[in-house]
């Protein structure tokens, strides 16, 4: 069941082993666990897939759930109605003991090194292959790290046209993690040659001082082609936990740590019962009590927010923490509003996390957190963590001297993990306050008020290990509380960044900054801290906490912008990042020339971006503002869209001619990056063959009128097949239908491989 490649490089990942004092197989394990949940994961990807295309109006398709729909409960195996769920996660909060009282991590303590709020700071996520790459994350000082197998992960795939000697990226990571936890790397350098120059890399902090680690394996939707069971491949999601758990069970262990995830893109409680049962079979099969397999869960889907607390529910013998996640998010709420003429969104880049629906979402996290974390009065089972913060600092030795604006992405980080630490300040008082008052932190560590006071969000995501990016976010996600204030009020300091002053990261808050926190309620009229409050009583009953109000703040299309230089540069983040993935490269950096920045992508940034070019093409979407097309330019920070072409006024509307237009213009701006290159003597990392198959891919993708559900998978196949291989796919996945596709597989006309395609990007349960 394990290709002949992929045992053959890495055979001290399967077999027979000892774990736990027990001997298991892996590959039986695997094909145990494929059999069993298998049958499952197929009803519920034919579930996402009925959802999407049931016509129901956004709002009756994603409402609140019923409070009469049941859940299996995977302690017990009866079914909970979600007002049994929700209230007694409400009883929770308010400290009753009763019949439906349940709460996260009751069973199995949390390690303090595993739990979101004894060990703050920021999460380094990224790919442990190559070597270096895990290296430099465990002497990060971001105390966790998620060996990234999901949306960062190393290939899943040996791309087109690359040599056979390379391995396969996610089973090297998975080598590098056994071989390093068991100390096969202690002392000894790796030693590798990167651009004609060699480098030397070694493990400088002592294991007792490594961050801990939690794998991030792939979700539910995909699949492994190189690990097969009965015939077909096996879903990744259990690939990745298997060999995680089984190659380094004993290792962690040993170190004082533990087998613990980070589980991606769950949108039901069915599919997180999914999870449930595939981490307690592991945990049977080690030899372990239910619930010692801790996991963190990144709440990125908009379908899994309306029914949250369910999910949270399922899992609740080893969740630790949600996670916000920005552009996945997105990402799901465009797939959500897709075939509404007035769910447009404005450009992407333009909703951050500092937007009022954002703040709401992160808000919305944090109250499910505590309601479902508290023990005896205090947050001591769980806890909320922040979102992502993905810029690269630029090298002293990047060509164009673009390091001159790393400042910027040294105060958006501080800004961003200040914002979240504040955020997730919350003040429970002991009885209701008059009205209009509004406490203070000062107040309330002053005792001027009689509550509780909740400090919640103290763990965020980072996607580079630079030293002075770590050390930046780190500072506001551990400073004291009663420093925070201090933090806000700091005289103003300033760096020149191209004749305009940019805060430092000691910098106290610009007018700018101030006025955003102000409007969010962060910060009273006169600058002071304001924890939101909880109040008790408008959240003892599941109707008072599941409003239409909550819904809307959360779930509505967010005013803004939709201009043709965004629709310009969206497409060219889209193309960048899918052209690294044909490749074989998913942790992609990518210079945005919008914001000077070089910012480390995966995949869901082609989700945000390739959803919400769909949607813009096929609603023929007005443009809101004046604007201009955009061509290539030299400029000093290199090639960029810049120079102004053709007009485009508000109101022009999106059709197929200027969507072609975006499309010529973006093929001129990578021919002359490639010939800046060859200006330069820089052959480049990549392929640059596969420049005109994404140009290809996305004009037949984004010109369809289907939608693709995380469409990164259309990169995976096409990815992988040859020139003859990727035109019948590119058919099969948008020319045809798929009856015709199965009537010419069947005719010999088209290969076996294009219906397979078809039906893993469409998520159809016969092709899995």
């Amino acid at each position: 069941m394990i290709r002949d490649d992929i045992r053959n490089a890495f055979p001290d990942l399967f077999g027979k082993k000892r774990v736990n004092g027990r001997e298991i197989d892996v590959e039986q394990t695997i094909a145990t666990l494929t059999r069993e949940l298998r049958p499952e994961i197929a009803a519920v990807l034919n579930a996402r897939r009925a959802l999407l295309e049931a016509p129901t109006p956004v709002s009756r398709k994603y409402a609140w759930p019923n409070w009469d729909d049941s859940f299996e409960d995977p302690v017990s195996a009866r079914r909970w109605t979600y007002r049994q769920i929700v209230q007694g996660m409400i009883d929770n909060f308010l400290g009753r003991e009763t019949e439906w009282r349940w709460r996260l991590n009751d069973a199995v303590p949390i390690p303090d090194h595993v739990h979101p709020l004894r060990n703050p700071g920021l999460e380094l996520t990224g790919p442990w292959h190559p070597l270096d790459m895990a290296f430099n994350a465990l002497n990060s000082e971001a105390p966790m790290n998620m060996p990234d197998f999901e949306d960062a992960s190393p290939t899943h795939f040996r791309p087109d046209g690359s040599s056979a000697s390379e391995p396969v990226g996610v089973f090297a990571a998975m080598q590098n993690a056994k071989e390093i936890f068991e100390g096969r790397w202690s002392g000894r350098p790796y030693e590798v040659t990167k651009k004609g120059k060699k480098r030397a890399y070694r493990i400088d902090k002592p294991a007792a001082r490594w961050p801990t680690r939690l794998a991030r394996p792939p979700s539910l939707h995909l699949l492994y082609d190189h690990v097969t069971v009965d015939g077909r491949p096996a879903p990744g999601l259990v690939v990745i936990t298997a060999l995680w758990a089984l190659n380094n069970f004993d290792a962690l262990t040993r170190a004082g740590s533990g087998v613990y995830y980070y589980i991606p893109k769950l949108q039901t409680p069915r599919e997180a019962l999914v999870v449930e049962r595939l981490l307690a079979r592991l945990e049977d099969l080690v030899g372990v009590p239910a619930g010692t397999f801790k996991v963190k869960m990144l709440y990125e889907e908009g379908n899994a927010g309306r029914q949250l607390p369910a999910i949270l529910w399922v899992l609740r013998r080893r969740l630790l923490g949600t996670n916000v996640g920005r552009w996945d998010y997105l990402g799901s709420l465009i797939e959500m509003w897709r075939d509404d003429p007035k769910g447009i969104f404005p450009d992407p880049q333009a909703v951050g996390m500092a937007t009022p629906s954002m703040i709401a979402y992160q808000r919305y996290n944090a109250l499910l957190m505590l309601m479902a974390g508290m023990k005896g009065g205090e947050l001591a089972n769980a806890a909320p963590i922040g979102g992502m913060a993905a810029v690269m600092i630029y090298q002293p030795s990047d060509p164009y001297g673009r390091s001159r604006y790393n400042p910027l992405a040294l105060r958006a980080i501080a800004m961003d993990k200040l914002r979240e630490r504040l955020l997730g300040l919350m003040f429970v008082p002991d009885s209701p306050l008059p009205a209009g008052s509004q406490p203070t932190l000062e107040d309330i560590l002053a005792r001027r008020v009689s509550g509780r006071l909740y400090d919640a969000y103290r763990q965020s995501w980072v996607a580079s290990p630079e030293t002075d990016y770590v050390a930046a976010g780190n500072a506001p996600l551990r400073a004291r509380l009663g420093d925070l204030q201090g933090i806000v009020d700091a005289p103003r300091q300033t760096i020149d960044v191209k004749g305009t002053p940019v805060a430092t990261v000691a910098s106290g808050l610009t007018d700018a900054e101030r006025a955003t926190l102000q409007s969010r309620g962060l910060l009273s009229p006169d600058g002071r801290i304001t924890p939101s409050l909880v109040v008790r009583e408008s959240l003892d009953t599941p109707e008072k906490l599941f409003t239409p109000g909550l819904w809307e703040a959360i779930f509505a299309v967010p005013r803004g912008e939709v201009t043709i230089e965004h629709v310009q540069h969206s497409f060219y983040m889209a193309a960048n990042y899918g052209f690294q993935i044909l490749n074989g490269n998913f942790a992609a950096a990518i210079d945005d020339y919008e914001l000077k920045l070089r910012f480390m992508n995966d995949l869901a940034t082609y989700r945000i971006y390739v959803s919400w070019l769909w949607s813009l093409v096929q609603h023929e979407a007005a443009f809101t503002k004046d604007g201009h097309l955009q061509r290539w330019a030299l400029t000093e920070d290199g090639v960029v869209l810049g120079a102004r072409a053709e007009a485009i006024r508000a109101g022009t509307r999106l059709t197929r001619d200027i969507f072609q237009k975006v499309w010529d213009y973006h093929a001129e701006w990578t021919n002359e990056f490639f010939a800046e290159l060859d200006r330069r003597g820089d052959p480049g990392r990549f392929d640059r063959t596969k420049a005109p198959v994404i140009m290809d891919l996305l004009k037949r993708q984004l010109l369809s009128k289907r939608w693709v559900q995380h469409s990164a998978r259309v990169l995976f196949v096409v990815g992988q097949a040859t020139p003859q291989e990727r035109a019948q796919v590119l058919d099969a996945l948008f020319g045809l239908s798929r009856d015709d596709v199965v009537k010419r597989v069947a005719a010999g006309t088209l290969g076996a491989g294009a219906l397979s395609a078809h039906d893993y990007v469409y998520d159809f349960a016969e092709g899995r």
